[in-house]
C-alpha cells in the first residue's frame, strides 16, 4: 500500500510543476514583450523630439526671410546679417539663443513699374503715376547648436521701397 500512495503522490506533483514552469515561462515572455516596447517608445520618443527639433529649425530659417523682407519694406538699406536674439529661439522666455539666424546681403534682382496704382507708396495723393516694386533675392539660414542641424531658405520677394497706405 505504501507504494501505491507514494506513485501518487509523485504522478500528483507532476502537473503542479508544469503549471509552475508553464506560468514562469509566460512571465518570462510578457517581461521580455514589455522591455522591447519600452526600448521601441523610448527610441521613437527621441526621433521625435529630433524631428521635432530639425523643424524648428526650418521654421526658423522661415522666419529669417519674413523678418528680413518686413526689414526691406521699411528700410530699403537693410543689409542683412544675424537676427537678435529673441527672435530665433522659438522658445517663450529663452534666455539662450539655441537657434541662430543669419540673412545674407539682399541682392537687387529687378523692378517693375505699375501705373496708376491706387495704393500709393509715399503719401496720400489719389492715383500716383507710377509705382515701383523691387525684386530682392536672399537666403536665410538657421542653426541649431544643439542637434547640429542647418537648414537654408532662399528666396525672392517683391517689396514697394516705402510702408503702404491706402489713400484718403
Amino acid at each position: 500500500m505504501k507504494n501505491r500512495t507514494h506513485a501518487r503522490s509523485r504522478r500528483g506533483s507532476r502537473p503542479e510543476g508544469f503549471a509552475l514552469f508553464l506560468a514562469i515561462l509566460l512571465l518570462f515572455v510578457l517581461t521580455i514583450t514589455g522591455l522591447a516596447l519600452m526600448f521601441a517608445s523610448a527610441s521613437e520618443q527621441t526621433l521625435s523630439s529630433h524631428q521635432t527639433m530639425v523643424s524648428k529649425t526650418f521654421y526658423a530659417a522661415d522666419s529669417g526671410v519674413q523678418y528680413a523682407t518686413a526689414k526691406l519694406a521699411t528700410d530699403v538699406t537693410y543689409v542683412g546679417g544675424k537676427l537678435p536674439v529673441g527672435l530665433s529661439t522659438h522658445y517663450p522666455g529663452g534666455a539662450s539663443a539655441d537657434i541662430q539666424v543669419t540673412v545674407t546681403r539682399p541682392v537687387n534682382i529687378g523692378y517693375s513699374i505699375h501705373p496708376g496704382d491706387q495704393i500709393q507708396s509715399q503719401g496720400s495723393s489719389y492715383g500716383s503715376s507710377q509705382i515701383v516694386e523691387n525684386y530682392y533675392n536672399f537666403t536665410s539660414t538657421a542653426q541649431a547648436a544643439s542637434i547640429q542641424s542647418q537648414k537654408t531658405v532662399t528666396t525672392a520677394v517683391g517689396i514697394y521701397p516705402q510702408l503702404l497706405v491706402i489713400p484718403q
